[in-house]
């Protein structure tokens, strides 16, 4: 199993669904999250597993990752 088939099935919203590390969601905190101000690819979001849409978070890992090069992230998540 991959990590992010862990992540996604995990039901911990805490952790990234595309990477399974911590994806430091803030938006239940007093503080804004960092994605509130932030741009998530959609073509990201559609690579998030059916069990984990809407339930957890992206992290900002990701998020760069996918942003400065799409390729190559989606080479690491097939490792």
């Amino acid at each position: 199993m991959t990590t992010e088939n862990k992540a996604a099935g995990s039901g911990d919203e805490t952790l990234c669904p595309l990477c399974g590390e911590t994806n430091a969601c803030g938006v239940r905190s007093a503080q804004a999250c960092w994605c509130a101000s932030a741009t998530i690819p959609a073509d990201l979001t559609a690579l998030v597993p059916d069990a984990a849409k809407q339930k957890a978070c992206i992290c900002q890992a990701c998020v760069r990752l996918y942003s400065q090069n799409p390729t190559v992230f989606k080479a690491r998540r097939r490792q």
